[in-house]
């Protein structure tokens, strides 16, 4: 039995670190591609069950795979139209907003007037200076502002990425089966029965926090509609998409909360809309969360502010969509599927060692 050396120990992990950066120096300069394809089989990874329930209600595997598809096309289509008008009017009214928010700064900026005599006495001794570079940065802006055939350029690159995630979703869904079985062939370690286990754990991941959103999202409408917040149901719709990404979702929630309120109320009431998300999210974090999803499934925080940190790096809003997805799906496949024989579903109930459990 050969053993390697350390020399080739250290050969090794240098070449497999390498290779990494690679993979995802391809995966950013490709984003256009490999985003939307990625995208394409993490949601045909969480749509996998519904395929199968349709294909035991006798429908072919393609049928299936369209059911699942149109569905899922429905979701999202419906979300757009519950969308668009609140978007619509925040973007109309976002100039007036903003003037309450200047106004209200300004209050605050007259309390530190010793501050601002200071900032006012170094500002006129640069004013000269800063007039000149002022005018300069304005026609810089002018001649850097997009017009309409530079806004118009990135409609082809918007459809062509939405027919790469359609058609990836559609065809993963309907051949995932032959895809697992070649894996499964290449990688001995990833059996299929492994990777239909991790399919399993990933659907169920996101449909249980999927429901847990849904409520949280409802208990922040009734309490934001109790407050006399502007648009509550927009507050309820956006806390259950963006508590998908975790942590960095609710603190843009809760941002926007307390801009919203000093804009809307006066006094220490305005802090209140923002204080009563905060609460709501640490029992849906602290209590809510760990007793729906359960210890096996939990995940360590640091590994999931890692992955959204890289994957956001990567690309953006469409990298954190998918990076809690993929760490579920990696963890698991990783410390499951390694194991001698492979698992099975019924070996997945009481583990003695959680692998996705949260460190303590």
């Amino acid at each position: 039995m050969s053993t390697r050396t350390p020399i080739e120990a250290t050969s090794r992990n240098i070449l497999s670190l390498l290779a990494i950066i690679v993979v995802f120096a391809v995966l950013e300069a490709g984003q256009v591609i490999f985003a939307p394809v990625l995208c394409g089989i993490v949601f045909g990874v969480v749509c996998g069950p519904l395929v199968d329930l349709a294909e035991r209600l006798k429908l072919p595997q393609a049928v299936a795979a369209l059911a699942a598809l149109l569905l899922f096309l429905a979701v999202a289509i419906l979300l757009y139209l519950l969308l668009e008008p609140t978007v619509r009017d925040a973007v109309r009214n976002a100039p007036l907003i903003w003037r309450e928010l200047t106004f209200t700064l300004e209050s605050v900026r007259d309390t530190l007037r010793g501050v601002e005599e200071i900032q006012e006495s170094v500002n006129n001794a640069l004013s000269e200076g800063a007039a000149g570079a002022q005018g300069a940065a304005a026609e810089e802006e002018k001649v850097q502002m997009p017009g309409l055939k530079e806004a118009l350029a990135y409609g082809p690159s918007l459809v062509g990425g939405v027919l790469i995630f359609v058609g990836t979703l559609y065809f993963f869904m309907a051949t995932r089966r032959e895809v697992y079985g070649y894996v499964a062939n290449y990688f001995p370690r990833l059996s299929f029965d492994c990777l239909h286990d991790a399919e399993k754990r990933v659907s169920r991941y996101f449909l249980t926090i999927s429901m847990v959103n849904a409520g949280f999202g409802l208990v922040v409408t009734l309490a934001m509609t109790a407050y006399g917040m502007p648009q509550p149901a927009l507050w309820g719709l956006a806390t259950f998409l963006l508590n998908f990404i975790l942590y960095l979702g609710p603190i843009l929630v809760a941002t926007a909360l307390l801009v919203t309120g000093i804009v809307m109320f006066d006094g220490v009431f305005s802090i209140v809309p923002a204080l009563t998300f905060v609460f709501f999210n640490m029992i849906e974090a602290q209590f809510v969360t760990p007793s729906t999803v359960g210890r096996l499934m939990a995940l360590n925080p640091l590994f999931v502010f890692l992955s959204l940190v890289l994957w956001m790096w990567l690309w953006g809003p469409i990298g954190g969509l998918v990076a809690i997805p993929l760490l579920v799906w990696i963890i698991f496949v990783t410390s499951e599927c390694s194991l001698p024989g492979g698992t099975s579903e019924g070996d997945l109930e009481e583990p003695d060692d959680p692998p996705l459990a949260a460190a303590e």
